[in-house]
């Protein structure tokens, strides 16, 4: 009887001490900041969801539906994903007018960021309840020299780094109907660490010297689902994410770092038994967060406007094994040809994106998935009619884009 007892318990702490390290490495790697694909979020976080270019609001796959649309869970079996995404990106700066720093005319930032996060899916009698901890957006870029000629000179090379990180984690519960029809609510709590040496409107570099700063944040997820023999639909409401300020940074946020409403609304089907295609539209809120959306005199904010997506995607499931998965997404900048120059800190120009990818069940329980993430770089000019800052750094240019992999495994039981 000893030894029937062991195994099982030896078992469970051996799980529970995987779990809790894969809960440290998440927040350990949310230290480096990640590159942003949609205004400071991410493009996604999971293999199965960026194979097909972050489309699938009605078709769902893995753990990650729990914040991308936790009605979808009620078709997922019992399942833990976890998922390791590395992002190579490439952020070049041409500072240039009165105030642009013309002795280092072109200025680069080349990083890489690695991101962990994991989630869990586990079907009731009524419905289904998940979660997990993501890493929906983040930002950063650090030059080797400052961005204005004034911070160059005088200012000790300042105004030229500025990281954000963002560490979700979701709890969802999701109900089906006697209709067929599947609504789901999901629980968003979550810890943002922000630094900079930025310049503030009194044309000095922030205060706490580009030290970390953190807060805590709440905000809500609800989505809708149904699914027929081909056809499915599905939409997905984030409410704003509600944040501290950052306290330390007071000379230079305004505004706390709340993330905008989000929606997204779509439709999947299967073309045949063994080829599905997914279509999404997704719109970002940006104009409605003081820090983002509000002009930088009056307001403090970077001036951006909300942004609109289209997303495709595919998945051919070629052999009972393996899947192979491709996709394209587009959604416009949040930044505006007027705001160039005061966007260099956070150069989040990219506009496209295109996924492939391959998914291979190894057993019943296990499957691994690899994918790809191409975003071709993007030009923004400053057209020197916007803003004091545009006006006296007018003809500055960024431009960006990078390569990202992301490796991804599933245990079903």
């Amino acid at each position: 009887m000893r030894q029937f007892y062991f195994r099982p318990v030896c078992t469970v702490l051996s799980l529970r001490k995987l779990f809790v390290l894969l809960v440290l490495t998440t927040i350990l790697l949310a230290a480096a900041p990640s590159r942003a694909g949609e205004g400071v979020f991410l493009l996604g976080n999971d293999a199965l969801q960026l194979g097909r270019a972050s489309s699938g609001v009605a078709s769902p796959r893995s753990a990650y539906w729990s914040y991308m649309n936790p009605a979808a869970m009620v078709d997922l079996d019992r399942r833990f994903d976890v998922n390791w995404y590395s992002v190579f990106s490439k952020v070049t700066f041409e500072p240039r007018g009165v105030l642009g720093n013309r002795i280092n005319s072109t200025l680069e930032s080349d990083e890489i960021f690695h991101i962990v996060s994991m989630g869990m899916v586990w079907p009731l009698e009524s419905g289904a309840l998940g979660g997990g901890i993501f890493i929906p957006s983040g930002s950063g870029v650090e030059y080797p020299y400052s961005r204005n000629i004034f911070s160059r000179l005088v200012q000790g090379n300042q105004d030229r780094r500025l990281s954000y990180q963002h560490v979700r984690g979701v709890l969802a519960y999701s109900h089906e109907f006697d209709n067929g029809w599947a609504v789901g609510l999901g629980l968003h709590l979550s810890l943002s660490r922000f630094r900079s040496d930025h310049i503030t409107l009194r044309a000095l570099p922030a205060r706490y010297g580009n030290k970390w700063d953190s807060a805590y944040g709440a905000g809500l997820g609800i989505g809708i689902y149904r699914s027929w023999d081909r056809f499915s639909v599905g939409a997905n409401y984030s409410s704003r994410h509600w944040t501290q300020s950052m306290k330390k940074y007071s000379d230079l946020l305004n505004y706390t770092l709340d993330t905008p409403r989000v929606a997204q609304v779509g439709m999947a089907w299967k073309v045949t038994p063994d080829v599905e295609i997914a279509l999404d539209y997704k719109w970002l809120n940006w104009k409605r967060i003081g820090t983002y959306g509000s002009p930088i005199f009056g307001g403090g904010g970077f001036g951006w406007r909300d942004q609109h997506g289209i997303k495709f995607g595919v998945e051919w499931n070629v052999h009972p094994k393996w899947t192979l998965m491709g996709g394209y997404a587009y959604s416009n900048t949040p930044i505006t040809k007027d705001n160039v120059f005061l966007a260099a800190l956070v150069p989040v120009t990219t506009e496209q994106h295109i996924t492939a990818g391959v998914s291979h069940k190894i057993s019943e329980k296990h499957e691994v998935h690899l994918v790809g993430v191409y975003a071709p770089a993007n030009k923004m000019r400053d057209t020197g009619r916007g803003d004091l800052f545009s006006r006296l750094g007018r003809g500055s240019t960024i431009k960006s884009g990078g390569f990202s992999a992301v490796a991804g495994y599933s245990f079903l039981w």
